[in-house]
């Protein structure tokens, strides 16, 4: 748990108390909410624009333009398919009707000659002229003679090649295609088949003028077939696709359409103000701080309540996102901003919210700079393993622990992910991710390291590692304290001790209870002999003064304290434990002493009281009750355990009656474990040591008088002759 006092001095100053919808801390929250949600909007919208190229069709690229992410080129698609659509060929059906009607046509010209040929009683030249105007074939008269002059034999086996030769024309598999290439060879055919069966060139002429008269087209495109095959001819050919980082314009190229239709795609044309870019960076910057939100009110409501978390968390946020939009080219630190995030936010505010804040800042980060899948899964679990490595952190080489940490994680999953997808390990590009997503943990450890004193003071943050910092005895307020009031200083210490213990066993911060014990009587440095801690058995300086002077004095240690720890810049949460570990009790000695005295004026309690406040968290109450039964403890003459339990027991009773215990949130039974705690480690300190008998303490002399050598083992003494006992005095139990 971190520590955050109320206010960090800068902060107060801020603070617009004149403003009244301000004054209240829900305000003052959905301010910096809302600050927070317009910095992340134009982060997104600013960073989508700087990626637009304004050019048209015909230009000059201003400048070389990369795919920020992957994308389908759906006219290069298009156009491919339209391309295997056009090579599959049209499929032909042929109507075998057709065939049939041309034949009965070819009976009924060969009937009409026959016909002709018989009527021996007209005139040749009147039917050979009918037979023109009956069968149009563009055959000269002279032809017609001839034909009409054959015999019926003759006649029957012209029509028999006829419709052989028609038949072998229209019937083949491909039939006659209803275009002029197709009508001309189907002629050309029945020419060639008729000169292999007629050798008379003018029935040959005949035979052909009539079988070429009913050829005619009977095959037609079958749109329905065409088009089922070309679809799906279509659909065997893939999407084109642009890859991340793949060129879409190099500087100096002309434009084409299709280049304007891949930037559109990619939203990297420019064609002026264009609310889309913003109305989508607003959307996903309330989502992104709704969520941070919303984590924060209903989990973590006391951290909520704090300004400075607030503020911490949207400068770690905005940075964060910064940072990665800055170094989006940099492949060697793909794996660094959000570790280094997390690893701030956690061992500054929280572990919940780091936890948060990992998801959301990999996600955004992908969003906002085109990160492929593999950096943010990295970069999502490098962060969850920095809270892990974080959580408990005690000392700052825990931070390079938790970078190891980070970076072995960033490793793991980089490998899995090159596993599954088939990596070439052999290839440098592999092998340099791996390393580097390894030193990125590293990295971020050290950045954590460095930044994190730059917003533990003026926020008023107080982390494991700065209390650490704050109780190692060669601090100067310490030392000051141990030269100039060592009684004080050793109470301190023991104090330090009894409420570590108690916090701990309660579930509150020890580390911060220890440390406060420590500096809670830095006052009494000013006047040290004033307090029993320091008299050493030397004469009582308030022997000879009022009891409401010596009050005075007694109380004035801890104004004097709250002034030291500000000489020295002691944290504000330490400065608590000095404020507020007498709470408002009473001195009662001294105003027993007052009202002893007293001759009729009355002595006004309010007098003999501390100034206060109550103690307000449970580790500042819990260092009052350790102050008083401890000292209280330290004046008894016979500590046996039981003693010791009463006193102790009897002091928090005393302050839970006072009413010092009230705001300070410990209950009935953390009060018991306090108890049982504070009796348990004074018993080992204060209880009476054991009465050796006379021959044991008469051994210990003979034994100091040897040189602290000690009695000789039995074993040896007995092989030297002696009877001395196996168990004698010289080997006590």
């Amino acid at each position: 748990m971190k520590v955050i006092r109320p206010s960090a001095k800068w902060f107060r100053h801020l603070q617009p108390d004149r403003i009244p919808w301000l004054r209240s801390w829900q305000a003052r929250q959905l301010s910096v909410a809302g600050l927070l949600w317009l910095v992340v909007t134009a982060i997104f919208a600013l960073t989508m624009y700087a990626q637009r190229v304004d050019v048209t069709a015909g230009d000059l690229a201003p400048r070389t333009v990369y795919a920020p992410y992957g994308v389908v080129d759906w006219a290069a698609t298009a156009k491919a398919r339209q391309q295997a659509g056009n090579a599959v060929p049209g499929v032909y059906t042929t109507n075998p009707a057709v065939l049939g009607q041309q034949k009965q046509k070819l009976v009924a010209n060969f009937s009409l000659v026959a016909e002709l040929s018989a009527d021996t009683a007209a005139p040749l030249v009147a039917r050979e002229e009918a037979a023109q105007s009956g069968i149009p074939i563009g055959l000269p008269r002279a032809i017609w003679g001839q034909v009409l002059a054959l015999p019926a034999n003759r006649l029957s086996q012209l029509q028999q090649d006829a419709a052989v030769i028609l038949a072998s024309v229209m019937g083949n598999g491909n039939g006659i295609r209803n275009t002029t290439v197709g009508l001309d060879e189907a002629k050309s055919f029945v020419a060639k088949l008729a000169s292999q069966e007629e050798t008379d060139s003018g029935l040959r002429m005949f035979l052909t003028a009539m079988t070429q008269s009913l050829v005619v087209p009977n095959t037609s495109l079958n749109a329905q077939v065409t088009a089922e095959r070309r679809a799906q001819a279509e659909s065997q050919v893939p999407v084109v696709k642009i890859l991340k980082g793949e060129t879409v314009l190099r500087q100096g190229q002309v434009v084409t359409a299709a280049d304007i239709e891949v930037l559109r795609q990619l939203g990297l044309l420019d064609r002026g103000f264009n609310a889309g870019p913003v109305v989508g960076s607003m959307i996903v910057a309330a989502a992104f701080v709704g969520i941070m939100a919303s984590y924060l009110w209903v989990l973590r409501r006391r951290l909520a309540e704090s300004p400075e978390l607030a503020i911490i968390a949207s400068l770690v946020t905005v940075v964060g996102l910064l940072a990665a939009d800055t170094l989006a080219g940099i492949p060697a630190v793909s794996y660094l901003v959000v570790p280094t995030a997390v690893m701030l936010i956690t061992a500054l505010i929280d572990n919940g919210l780091g936890l948060v804040m990992a998801g959301l800042l990999a996600l955004a980060i992908a969003v906002l700079t085109g990160s492929d899948l593999n950096v943010v899964l990295v970069s999502f679990f490098g962060g969850v393993a920095a809270v892990f490595g974080v959580s408990r952190l005690s000392q700052r080489y825990d931070i390079i622990r938790s970078g190891v940490l980070v970076g072995v994680v960033n490793l793991v999953v980089l490998l899995g992910l090159d596993v599954m997808q088939g990596a070439a390990f052999l290839q440098a590009p592999v092998w340099q991710a791996l390393v580097f997503a390894l030193v990125d943990g590293l990295g971020a450890a050290v950045l954590t390291m460095g930044s994190i004193p730059f917003l533990e003071g003026p926020f008023g943050i107080i982390t494991a590692m700065k209390l650490i910092e704050l109780a190692n005895p060669n601090q100067p307020l310490l030392r000051k304290l141990l030269v100039e009031a060592p009684g004080t200083y050793h109470h301190s210490i023991m104090v330090g001790n009894l409420a570590e213990a108690a916090t701990e066993a309660v579930g509150g911060n020890s580390l911060l209870a220890r440390v406060g014990a420590y500096y809670h009587d830095i006052g009494k440095s000013k006047r040290p002999y004033f307090f029993i801690d320091n008299q050493f058995g030397a004469e009582n300086p308030h022997d000879k003064l009022a009891p409401t002077l010596s009050a005075l004095i007694i109380s004035s240690h801890v104004r004097d304290g709250i002034e030291l720890a500000r000489e020295y810049r002691v944290p504000d949460p330490i400065v608590h434990f000095i404020r507020e570990h007498h709470g408002t009790t009473i001195i009662s000695y001294f105003y027993r002493k007052a009202v002893q005295a007293d001759t009729g004026e009355g002595v006004a309690e309010s007098d003999f009281r501390y100034d206060g406040p109550r103690p307000q968290s449970k580790e500042t109450a819990i260092v009052m009750l350790a102050d008083a039964s401890e000292a209280t403890t330290r004046t008894l003459k016979n500590p046996t355990p039981q003693i010791i339990e009463q006193v102790v027991r009897r002091v928090i009773k005393d302050r839970l009656q006072d009413g010092q215990l009230d705001e300070s949130n410990l209950t009935l039974k953390e009060l018991d474990v306090i108890a049982r705690t504070f009796t348990r480690i004074l018993t080992g300190v204060f209880h009476q040591r054991i009465e050796y008998p006379d021959k044991v303490l008469k051994e210990m002399e003979r034994s100091r008088n040897r040189g602290n050598m000690g009695p000789k083992p039995p074993r040896v003494v007995r092989r030297m002759g002696g009877n001395g006992p196996p168990g004698g005095p010289g080997n006590p139990h």
